[in-house]
């Protein structure tokens, strides 16, 4: 039976190595850390990769506005309702 007990203590013995390997282990706390970290950051880089997406749409979006009311002025003289438009007549042939 002492074969046994001593097989027993040392599969007993081995487990408890092994537990304070990996949890006393600072390295193996660190990789775990690294681990979460980087799955955090991975998602906050999707979300700010969306949100890049949406903003730069805006951004096109704010470009192409100034076009767009520049050619109401010019084409269509429309104007503001707190602005006051001059216009003055053209030169005439005269005056060149």
């Amino acid at each position: 039976m002492k074969p046994f007990r001593v097989q027993f203590k040392l599969k007993y013995l081995a487990i408890l190595a092994l537990a304070a390997l990996l949890l006393g282990n600072r390295g193996f706390r660190s990789l775990i850390k690294n681990y979460n970290e980087y799955r955090r950051l991975k998602s906050e880089k999707s979300r700010l990769e969306l949100q890049r997406g949406d903003l730069e749409k805006k951004l096109e979006e704010i470009h192409r506005k100034p076009a767009i009311e520049q050619a109401a002025r010019k084409e269509l003289g429309l104007i503001k309702p707190d602005e006051t438009e001059y216009r003055f007549p053209p030169p005439k042939e005269s005056d060149k």
